[in-house]
């Protein structure tokens, strides 16, 4: 009877929807690096002691990229990776499998490429006063230490981050990977209770000990996507563009209005969400920009994976060191790291492709 169950849940996504997804992967890890680029007023003042003088408007613009539109960006690839899974519906041995070649071995490998790189730069005069965070020190590691770059190594508030800050969204969803089978019987015992319960805790923003709450309200959303054959590309298209902008501007007015008073950042995610989903409608239609989206989609993950800590950390610290943090010149120092890191990043995954393929493939989690 189980195996009955299975088979009739796995069924072959369409074409289109499997575009769709395609056309948003590298669009949506720029934003993750615009993320990673902004610098805060808090951070510039209090943590580097920057002579740092910020317009407001540039706040709420950065704010508007990195927040409302940024926020989507890892929930639509926890939302992605389960509804793939679920759509295929791959035996547990078989699913453990992929994933260890597709997010175990790479995540392993930059991590101890990080590591390597770390040491290097502690070793050398010029660089080490760089590189002197207590946490940081690899000379200085336990074996608590050791293991915990790979699962939870950053210290501050709610939950910490691998070595690899960026790395938290796979840590989760490996996670998430390995208890599937308990979620899909609850899914399945208590269909309502389940979604109302990762609902509100995402509502709420209750956190859970293992993984990050907006990661395990997509993941069990795709579940559910996927066993009940329900388009989100579908939902998102049924809202007109004009009140997407509609929308989407509301929320700037609401963070001014109402800042430090209520948190709205999950109804601003869902909502974020169902624009990006909305525009890659748009994407597909023409093919000249489908194919260049296609190609870059590629390298999406080689880019999320290269553009911090060193890549991209570099490039701000450098852009913030000779740009004067004064007015416009504060949002001219955002883009321009930014847009740096992305292109840099990009063109060194297409270079490691062309001279030594099989090395980027194990990098890139066997992705093309």
């Amino acid at each position: 009877m189980e195996t009955q169950i299975a088979e009739k849940q796995s069924f072959q996504i369409s074409e289109e929807d499997s575009k769709r997804i395609t056309s948003l992967r590298f669009l949506l890890i720029v934003f993750v690096v615009f993320i990673h680029a902004n610098l805060t007023p808090d951070d510039a003042l209090n943590y580097y002691h920057y002579d740092f003088i910020q317009p407001k408007w540039i706040e709420v613009f950065k704010n508007f990229i990195c927040s409302t539109l940024g926020g989507a960006a890892v929930p639509l690839f926890f939302l992605f990776a389960s509804y793939l899974q679920f759509s295929k519906n791959d035996s547990y041995p078989t699913l453990l499998k992929k994933r260890s070649k597709s997010l175990l071995l790479p995540y392993i490998l930059w991590t101890v490429i990080t590591v390597i790189l770390y040491f290097i730069a502690q070793s050398i005069p010029q660089t080490a006063p760089y590189f002197q965070n207590p946490i940081n020190i690899v000379r200085n590691w336990k074996v608590l230490d050791w293991i915990k770059i790979f699962t939870y190594h950053n210290l501050g508030e709610g939950l910490q981050t691998p070595l690899v800050y960026q790395f938290w969204f796979i840590r989760d969803l490996i996670i998430l990977i390995v208890l599937s089978p308990v979620l899909k019987f609850l899914c399945r015992r208590l269909p309502g209770w389940t979604l109302i319960f990762v609902s509100v805790l995402a509502l709420k923003g209750i956190p859970v000990f293992f993984v990050n709450t907006n990661a395990l309200f997509f993941y069990t959303a795709g579940y559910y996507f996927a066993t009940y054959k329900i388009s989100f590309f579908k939902i998102a298209d049924k809202i007109k563009t004009y009140e997407y902008t509609v929308l989407l501007a509301l929320t700037i007015l609401f963070d001014l209005l109402l800042e430090g008073k209520y948190n709205f950042s999950f109804v601003k995610t869902i909502l974020s969400c169902l624009f990006f989903l909305k525009l890659s409608a748009i994407f597909i239609k023409h093919q000249n920009l489908y194919g260049k989206l296609e190609y870059l989609a590629g390298y999406s993950f080689f880019l999320y994976a290269v553009h911090t800590p060193f890549l991209g950390t570099s490039i701000n610290k450098v852009t913030q060191r000779i740009i004067p943090l004064h007015g416009i010149l504060c949002l001219f120092q955002f883009l321009l790291a930014a847009l740096l890191t992305i292109l840099f990043g990009t063109i060194f995954g297409i270079l490691l492709n062309k001279i030594c393929s099989p090395i980027f493939r194990i990098l890139n989690g066997g992705r093309k």
